[in-house]
């Protein structure tokens, strides 16, 4: 426990929530919402850390009918001291933090008695295609650290389609949401199956792996049952626990920084598997794992070995 908490504070410090968006994206909006309309007031106060300030203020009055306070940063000490000057101040039972894409590592720099407990990122549709072309990498950061999503002002979730799958590398288990200007919420994409489900055996190929790799993470139940022909090479890998294989591959998801290996584990056939490019057809079996977590697994029928294609990397920001 830090030596200035005059209350007692768990083990775990205090529950702290983030919310990420570039400049005038809908934080302090989506903040101010969230204190206005829940109950925590009659439990304990909030504070309210400001690291950017757009054009939407916080009614300080407003604020203080909630037992709420609000402190903005102004660049002139460390964040860490800040975070801990403001907390001695306010001896806050909750913290809301607005952050800042442009500073980097921000969250690192939180002191260890802010324990984040959620985390949103919240998009401007009508700035979606400029941060989109040029600060793909911030957005991803943003992303990959939040449990929700929201797209703010879109008019049709068919316009959100061209970023599905981006979206969906970036951070795979979170909630993504389309608010469209009237402040209707609803889920802000489906998957495209550049395939049919409806077929007992589906053909893959280079172009079609990715959206079976995401729809199988989120619906195994798709492929149970069917078998899956993967007509362009895989890289076959002997992963951790020893003896255990996946086939799959390394996708860029939004820069060279960011490569990962998107797999499916392999049950081990008649034949043995060695590290190396192959193609094969494999019976899909949906198995439930360790805490219920379902997952897709392959029994591969005859490997063929073949060269490594001449792109090694899948380009998903294409």
């Amino acid at each position: 426990m830090e030596p200035f908490l005059k209350k007692p504070m768990t083990e775990t410090g205090i529950e702290t929530r983030l919310v990420y968006g570039f400049l005038d994206a809908g934080k302090t909006t989506y903040i101010r919402d969230c204190i206005q309309n829940d109950f925590f007031h009659k439990y304990g106060k909030t504070l309210i850390l400001c690291f950017e300030q757009g054009e939407e203020e916080y009614d300080l009055q407003a604020l203080a009918e909630k037992r709420t306070e609000a402190e903005y940063y102004d660049g002139n000490e460390d964040i860490g001291s800040f975070c801990l000057r403001c907390i001695k101040a306010h001896q806050p039972d909750r913290i809301y933090v607005e952050m800042n894409a442009m500073i980097p590592e921000l969250k690192e720099q939180f002191p260890s008695c802010m324990r984040v407990t959620y985390a949103i990122t919240w998009i401007d549709w009508a700035t979606l295609s400029l941060y989109f072309a040029n600060f793909r990498q911030m957005i991803n950061l943003m992303v990959a650290g939040s449990s929700q999503v929201t797209f703010r002002g879109c008019p049709s979730r068919d316009l959100l389609e061209p970023y599905s799958r981006a979206f969906r590398l970036m951070n795979r288990n979170a909630v993504y949401l389309r608010q469209d200007p009237m402040g209707y919420h609803e889920k802000a994409f489906d998957i495209f199956l550049p395939f049919s489900l409806e077929e007992s055996e589906i053909s893959i190929n280079t172009e079609t792996y990715l959206p079976l790799w995401l729809d199988a993470l989120e619906h195994p139940e798709h492929y149970d049952g069917k078998r899956l022909c993967f007509k362009d090479p895989l890289e076959l890998r002997n992963t951790e626990p020893r003896g255990s294989w996946s086939a799959g591959r390394v996708v860029m998801v939004c820069c060279m920084a960011d490569l990962q290996f998107m797999a499916f584990e392999l049950e081990e056939g008649e034949e043995m598997l060695t590290d190396g490019w192959a193609v094969f057809d494999a019976e899909a079996r949906m198995v439930t794992g360790e805490y219920s977590v379902r997952r897709l697994k392959l029994k591969p029928g005859h490997i063929r070995h073949v060269p490594a294609p001449k792109e090694l990397i899948l380009d998903s920001t294409r």
